[in-house]
């Protein structure tokens, strides 16, 4: 039974990191068309995504809150995985074909393929905390990052666009400690089931 919870953990686990790397990925590529496109969307100009109506400072606020979400969501999956697998001695690697179809994981047995899945999960912290340093560093200096960045950064009143940088960095903060507990959880868990192989 304890062995179907945690196979059953491990391929939830799996779906949630799979959507959040096409997120990723598709965010990632969004940013390169922007910058092959001129820098439109940065600049101001709203952008049109599956049938929404995309601006620049409800990407910050949006990215955010799911990121955050997130986070809270692979935190609970690795500390379930980590209770069934500290729970039962009898689960092999080579018995669990989620880890094998799960490449890119922190389980795989490729080193280079962990690594990128944790660059992967840095990136997404990376991208928190650029969004929130983008909304402080207008309060901080104007003048100076929009000099910088040749653009004008500034559409929703100044205390608005600020709040934005403040959530995310709050978030941000909130999230890095169960960001490192899950970094725990996962490596307990693979320990776990490679010493017992």
């Amino acid at each position: 039974m304890q062995s179907k919870l945690f196979e059953t953990a491990l391929e939830r686990a799996a779906k949630t990191w799979q959507t959040y790397t096409k997120v990723l990925c598709t965010l990632h590529l969004a940013f390169i068309i922007d910058a092959l496109g001129g820098y439109l969307f940065l600049q101001g100009k709203s952008i049109d995504f599956v049938g929404f109506t995309v601006v620049r400072e409800s990407l910050s606020a949006t990215y955010g809150i799911l990121f955050s979400l997130f986070v809270a969501t692979t935190f609970i999956e690795s500390r379930l995985l980590k209770t069934c697998v500290s729970s039962n001695n009898s689960l092999m690697p080579d018995e669990l074909p989620v880890i094998h179809l799960w490449f890119l994981s922190p389980f795989s047995e490729l080193s280079f393929m962990r690594k990128v899945f944790w660059f992967l999960y840095i990136d997404g912290f990376h991208f928190l905390a650029l969004f929130s340093f983008a909304h402080l560093a207008i309060f901080i200096s104007p003048d100076c990052v929009q000099s910088f960045l040749k653009i004008d950064l500034i559409k929703l009143p100044d205390d608005i666009y600020v709040g934005i940088g403040v959530i995310d960095l709050v978030l941000f903060i909130i999230c890095v400690p169960f960001g490192y507990l899950t970094y725990r959880n996962f490596q307990s868990v693979r320990a776990a089931l490679y010493d017992r192989s």
